[in-house]
């Protein structure tokens, strides 16, 4: 399958590692992962960052690696329990950058299975270093029958042609980088209190396997637009130090969905905000979290940014 807006070779899995018998169309393009049984029990995972994955200061966006555990945890929940599963919560915190070209691992830890829950912990590596850590909380349906999905469709960029169109009054963000286009591109429009909301037009490529938008998109596109509010409003880059996102409601394809947030607290370190992703009157994530404030922007930074 060809990869939107990234023209490197697509990696090789390392020797003992198989492929995912089928990711959907998001987990494909942003792949490939890969799965090895461990000796223990339970899998070691694996992907490999490139320029597809990168936000635009040049290293691998938060969303590229929170899309990788969301799918690997899923993989684990399934092969635990033998049945489907969907994401309810995950509490998220990164340690140290992953630069691009990175071979990232993955471990998963199942902690306590109910009638109906799954309750776990996630870990990102690479080499000796943890690069994010997460608690997550799934949510168990029917039965899954090996091979069920042998007979999905590829996906078709044709089909990206009947995206939701853009409402009157949004225009893109400039300098999204190269993951948040391929989950968006993010949009946004002043209100008249001075605010903004954001949004983007859900497509074809955002499939999780199920016909609704992979929980990464969802995530990506949170983190993205609260992140754009503490620097909108301190005039400083910033970087997620942790995410706590509950997902309300699947989001459908080819649809125009929206997002908000706001500072709840603000120093000279830090910003906490909270935020909300949305479509019409149905909430699909709430999320809140805190960001580190980094340098301030240049004049013509900060200009470009009112």
């Amino acid at each position: 399958m060809k990869q939107p807006s990234d023209n490197q070779e697509i990696p090789e899995l390392p020797q003992g590692y198989q492929p995912f018998a089928h990711s959907g169309a998001f987990g494909e393009c942003i792949g490939p992962f890969g799965f090895r049984p461990e000796a223990t029990g339970g899998f070691r995972y694996i992907f490999r960052s490139r320029a597809l994955h990168a936000n635009p200061n040049g290293v691998t966006h938060g969303g590229a690696l929170y899309s990788f555990a969301d799918h690997i945890t899923g993989h684990a929940v399934v092969h635990a329990t033998g049945r489907l599963c969907a994401t309810i919560k995950f509490k998220v915190e990164y340690l140290t950058p992953a630069p691009l070209d990175c071979l990232v691992e993955g471990q998963v830890e199942i902690l306590r299975v109910t009638r109906t829950m799954v309750f776990l912990r996630v870990r990102l590596f690479t080499n000796d270093r943890t690069l994010m850590t997460a608690a997550g909380t799934y949510k168990l349906f029917a039965p899954y029958a090996p091979g069920q999905y042998g007979n999905a469709k590829p996906y078709d960029p044709s089909a990206d042609e009947q995206r939701a169109e853009v409402p009157e009054g949004f225009q893109p963000f400039p300098d999204q980088g190269p993951y948040p286009g391929l989950c968006g591109p993010t949009h946004y429009r002043r209100l008249p209190d001075g605010g903004f909301i954001n949004g983007f037009q859900s497509r074809a490529l955002h499939d999780n396997t199920n016909q609704v938008v992979h929980g990464g998109v969802i995530f990506t596109f949170a983190d993205d637009l609260m992140g754009r509010t503490a620097s909108g409003v301190s005039r400083r880059y910033a970087t997620t130090v942790a995410i706590n996102v509950e997902y309300l409601a699947p989001a459908p394809l080819n649809s125009w969905i929206e997002g908000t947030a706001e500072i709840t607290h603000l120093d000279d370190e830090l910003a906490f905000i909270r935020g909300r992703v949305f479509r019409g009157d149905r909430t699909i994530l709430t999320a809140d979290g805190v960001w580190r404030l980094l340098r301030p922007y240049v004049k013509a930074e900060a200009e470009a940014a009112k």
